[in-house]
């Protein structure tokens, strides 16, 4: 690491001012030498505040989304994406995926063959690096502001259709789990289905929407939606207790601040993507990683939790004993009379005393 980036992940790490002599000890320069680099982080866009005596703190990083470079960078880790299209700021990924799929009038041909309107928007990732109208699980609004986190859709049209969503977004939660680990050495759970939480909190939540055929009635695509907390997010209230942001909860911040957000999408859809191929290729030990890693990952194994029914559902909530994760990714339960039922992630919410859905 140059001097230049050992500052920055310092500065960026850091959550008031650092002296120059500490940074400079702590990167084994001259007080110069950090100067320099001051002057080089500021000319790239990063916004560096200087005062005397006090010494210098990050306000604003130079982060920007770059749809270029994430594609670029997935082909580096031998996946082939399909379009990426970068945005400061945007509505929804979700929302921009489902005016793009709107385009499209089939996806595939009655072979299975993807249509020419469908080959441009298969594969494809949207990436914003704020959300003026994010949206989560069951209507809920969705955290997204600037300069603290990633928002980005993949936008994929199996061969034979979508068949199980779940699927795709205990994948998804796989794989972004996988990134967090490989980039900032965490050690990323997952919460059934859709949340990936760094010690006990949640830093990840996924939406998996269908795109209808309304001629044949089959789910076409899917849009995956995903949201992570890369940085701090001055999050405050009850979203304090329960939520936080990589960063906060790498054991190395300082490492941490350095990584992109680029870079953390780019290898997050590396993985999805070599998943969902998987399940396209009939690719059996993929798969059956996958769905081990999953289980191996999960923290609701053993544990007690509430069952609600989904918002629109009748019925009263219950608790129960989580014993697995089945294939399909539905969750195993005992009730209390001793009766084993699996739940489906449409159907219900879980509450405990350590985290909320």
């Amino acid at each position: 690491m140059t001097t230049k980036q050992s500052v920055l992940a310092l500065l960026k790490a850091a959550p008031d001012f650092v002296s120059g002599e500490d940074l400079a000890q702590t990167c084994a320069v001259s007080r110069t030498s950090v100067w320099k680099a001051i002057k080089s982080l500021q000319a790239e866009g990063h916004h560096i505040e200087a005062v005397s005596n006090r010494g210098y703190k990050l306000t604003a990083s130079a982060d920007p989304i770059n749809g270029a470079y994430i594609a670029e960078k997935i082909a580096a880790l031998g996946i082939k994406a399909g379009s990426v299209s970068g945005f400061a700021e945007i509505d929804s990924t979700l929302s921009e995926s489902k005016r793009q799929c709107a385009s499209v009038s089939a996806f595939r041909t009655a072979t299975g063959e993807l249509t020419p309107q469908g080959a441009k928007v298969h594969r494809s990732l949207i990436v914003a690096g704020k959300q003026t109208a994010g949206r989560g699980r069951m209507g809920r609004s969705f955290v997204s502001p600037p300069e603290s986190g990633v928002y980005f859709t993949l936008i994929y049209a199996p061969k034979h259709g979508v068949t199980n969503p779940a699927l795709l977004t205990a994948a998804a939660a796989v794989a972004v789990a996988r990134a967090c680990d490989e980039l900032f050495g965490t050690d990323a759970k997952i919460k059934w289905v859709n949340d990936v939480f760094l010690n006990g909190k949640k830093i990840c939540g996924i939406l998996t929407e269908g795109v209808a055929n309304f001629e044949t009635g089959r789910i076409e695509a899917a849009n995956v939606g995903i949201g992570i907390n890369v940085r701090n997010m001055g999050f405050t209230g009850q979203l304090a207790h329960i939520a936080t942001s990589i960063t906060e909860a790498a054991p190395d911040k300082a490492k941490a601040a350095s990584v992109s957000r680029n870079d953390l999408v780019a290898h997050v859809a590396a993985n999805l993507l070599r998943f969902y191929d998987a399940w396209e290729s009939n690719d059996q030990k993929t798969i059956s990683d996958c769905m081990a890693e999953y289980r191996s990952r999960s923290f609701l194994i053993g544990k007690t939790v509430t069952v609600n029914p989904a918002a629109g559902l009748e019925g009263k909530s219950y608790d129960v004993t989580v014993l697995d994760i089945a294939d399909d990714a539905s969750l195993v339960v005992e009730l209390s009379d001793g009766s084993k039922k699996s739940l489906q992630s449409g159907e219900v919410s879980l509450h405990s005393a350590t985290f909320t859905c």
